[in-house]
């Protein structure tokens, strides 16, 4: 064992020290009793030895921010009982197919742009336990864009600045920049990440989350009734780039994104006009387009059952999805255990996520899984393949057979779905009580989704309430928090945060939303700024999301995504919503807990939550086309008990020539990926002690706050 101890000066106020572990120590550390103490001159070191399982080349560092004596420092490891630090290096660059290099084609087109994460399509699968701390240095090297990454279905609970979403809780990385993503998980089950600042996820800019927890029970029961695990990653893909597809929508005369070329599932999938040798220019297919090349395959076992966790990472197109002669029995939705239902089809609409536990006994054979187009008329199939150990060596055909799908606008299975979706042991969930909160409790907002064309910009726009959201100059965080805390300000929620709309709680303008839109709010959206719900930190709040027309009459389904939160789908029915009438169709018994719902066209679905996590959370439509038209507000969350900002969260308003350096310490230089020290003398940190580390805020007091990090080494084993 080699043991390295700095100890700080007696006289220091807040001073740091390391004390580093070198994997041979560690098979004596876990030989050691639970509990045991090993004293060394005059550093206390308390170990736990339980679930101490790190790679050879492993290095533990802990700094102590605080001193408490002059030779007497402690060191509580217990983190190290129940977590992990994994560290991820991811570098985001955009690569492109071509004739002579086929390997980035993933439906045999070719000169399509692609933004991926360590050239990998999917991207790398981010696993971790609850109470781990994941780590993610992220390099972008694109030499023209912006990014951010959000962790689809981890609440960020306390740590809201790293949300990942550009422009409401994070400055995104520049071109060629470096960003530090470190949080602790809270969320056991199925989620995703991807980015969060234009349509780059569809780019491929996206992959699964696993999370498990062996401590939780439910969790581990669940893991005894099934043998493997398998990702499902779904994505709708366009042959045009994410910028080409923004450009339309925001231009005059307004060019829709249409239907996306092609559907590929965990990265494979086909363009039937290369497939088909139909295409205009045969330059644009890969010579080796086939289904052997490009369409993925599992390969399982008879007798086995297999966990599917099915992830939605599509941008536009809700689906389908099904196995031939297979059914699936859902267990999981979004993190949440549910009653296990069993279905021959699911539908899976943008952001959402479900485990469906799938055995294999059938003929040892191969077997289709499709996807179909869900409540748009036209889109592209796609598929993979199930094969059996021991199954005949012939080659399946784009001639099936395939397993049935519901008609595209057929409502059924979906409603049928949505009914037997509830909550295994709600008991279990501390926020289960406010499905019996009292009805005076409840803040209660009604959000009508409409078209609109902006009368200023003549472009064509979404509307929440008649208010189109826009994406503000900075950070909408970095604006509450210094909202609450300058001089003289009203108290939170009365606060006034500048260039914001505050969203209002029914639509100014009501009407039959079964009907065209009303002329006063299709002709004019009242407003177009960032909009805001104002909401107090314990607060319960309800939300029905009532559906509409759009201006050319059709009313479509919008999935609804909510950051930082799960909620309880209480309710949901056909045609306009009755207060009086269908708050007696709730299901406050067990109803599901999710984080991403689907609103059915002419619909409107119910909501409810307890507004705990401090911060500033989106609340949008997951196809990324109506996200960017406008179908987004805010939820902010008590503002005024914010921390302080990290200082790389908020580079690319320090480095903006406009920027207004009153809010910060002149000759004051932050960098995103780098370790920096705090000035004392710059406002977002003035209640902070004098440490700052990979952009975390750390607050010196008598009590010991330890941090433990990974050196060397991007993974567990």
């Amino acid at each position: 064992m080699r043991v390295s101890v700095k100890l700080p000066k007696s006289n220091s106020k807040s001073s740091g020290f390391t004390f580093t572990i070198h994997y041979e120590a560690l098979n004596k550390i876990r030989s050691m009793p639970l509990d045991r103490s090993c004293e060394n001159n005059a550093v206390l070191m308390h170990i736990n030895k339980s679930q101490i399982s790190l790679s050879k080349n492993t290095v533990f560092t802990m700094i102590a921010l605080h001193s408490v004596g002059p030779t007497l420092i402690s060191v509580f490891a217990a983190t190290i009982a129940d977590a992990a630090i994994v560290e991820y290096n991811w570098t985001l660059r955009p690569v492109r197919a071509s004739p002579k290099d086929t390997s980035f084609s993933v439906d045999c087109n070719l000169n399509r742009l692609m933004l991926l994460i360590n050239d990998e399509y999917p991207g790398p699968t981010l696993r971790a336990q609850v109470n781990d701390t994941i780590r993610i240095n992220l390099v972008n090297e694109d030499p023209s864009q912006s990014f951010s990454l959000h962790h689809h279905g981890l609440h960020m609970f306390g740590q809201p600045y790293y949300d990942g979403t550009a422009s409401a809780s994070q400055c995104a990385a520049n071109v060629l920049q470096t960003q530090v993503y470190e949080f602790t998980v809270n969320e056991a089950g199925t989620h995703y990440w991807h980015g969060h600042m234009a349509m780059e996820r569809g780019d491929g800019y996206e992959g699964a989350i696993i999370v498990t927890d062996p401590n939780d029970m439910r969790e581990t029961e669940l893991e005894a009734t099934y043998d493997e695990e398998e990702v499902i990653f779904l994505q709708d893909w366009y042959h045009l780039d994410g910028p080409a597809l923004r450009a339309g929508l925001d231009a005059i005369p307004f060019i829709w994104i249409g239907d996306p070329q092609s559907f590929v599932i965990n990265g494979g999938g086909l363009y039937l006009r290369c497939f088909e040798n139909t295409t205009v220019d045969p330059s644009l297919c890969a010579n080796n387009c086939s289904i052997d090349n490009y369409i993925r395959t599992i390969d399982v076992e008879s007798g086995k059952t297999y966990r599917l966790r099915i992830i939605g990472g599509q941008t536009l197109i809700g689906v389908n999805f099904a196995i031939s002669d297979h059914n699936m029995t859902i267990v999981e939705v979004e993190g949440t255990l549910c009653e296990p239902f069993e279905v021959s089809s699911l539908d899976v609409m943008p952001g959402q996520r479900f485990s469906a536990l799938v055995t294999m006994d059938k003929d040892p054979d191969s077997y289709w899984a499709t996807t179909s187009v869900r409540y748009r008329s036209s889109g592209p199939y796609g598929g993979i393949i199930f094969r059996y150990k021991g199954a005949p060596e012939t080659n399946l055909t784009l001639n099936g057979p395939f397993p049935d799908h519901p008609l595209w606008n057929e409502t059924e299975p979906t409603e049928v779905l949505e009914r037997n979706l509830v909550t295994k042991n709600i008991d279990s969930y501390p926020d289960h009580d406010v499905l019996s909160a009292d009805e005076n409790a409840i803040r209660r907002f009604v959000l009508v989704t409409t078209q609109a064309t902006d009368q200023a910009s003549g472009m064509l726009r979404w509307a929440v309430n008649n208010v189109t959201y826009v994406m503000p100059p900075k950070p909408f965080i970095f604006s509450a928090y210094e909202a609450c805390n300058v001089e003289g300000a009203a108290p939170w929620p009365e606060t006034i945060v500048p260039g914001s709309v505050v969203l209002p709680e029914a639509p100014p303008n009501p009407w039959n939303y079964t009907e065209p839109v009303h002329e006063s709010v299709g002709s004019y959206n009242k407003e177009s700024e960032p909009s805001m719900i104002p909401a107090v930190e314990g607060e319960i709040i309800e939300v029905i999301l009532q559906n509409a027309r759009a201006l050319n009459n059709v009313s479509e389904m919008h999935p609804w995504h909510l950051h930082g939160y799960s909620f309880y789908v209480i309710g949901r029915g056909n045609g306009v919503y009755d207060k009086e009438n269908d708050m007696s169709s709730y299901n406050l018994e067990n109803p599901i807990r999710r984080d991403t719902v689907t609103l059915l066209p002419l619909g409107w679905t119910a909501i409810r939550f307890r507004a705990t996590n401090v911060g500033v959370w989106t609340f949008h439509c997951t196809m990324t086309a109506h996200l960017l038209m406008g179908m987004e507000t805010l939820l902010v969350v008590s503002p005024d008990r914010l921390e302080s900002p990290p200082p790389g969260s908020r580079a690319c308003i320090e480095t903006s020539l406009a920027y207004d350096e009153s809010n910060t310490s002149s000759g004051t230089t932050i960098e995103a990926s780098t370790t920096t020290q705090a000035n004392s003398d710059d406002p977002y940190n003035s209640d902070f002690e004098d440490t700052v580390t990979s952009g975390s805020l750390f607050k010196g007091s008598a009590i010991l706050i330890i941090i433990a990090s990974i050196l060397g080494y991007s993974h567990f084993d």
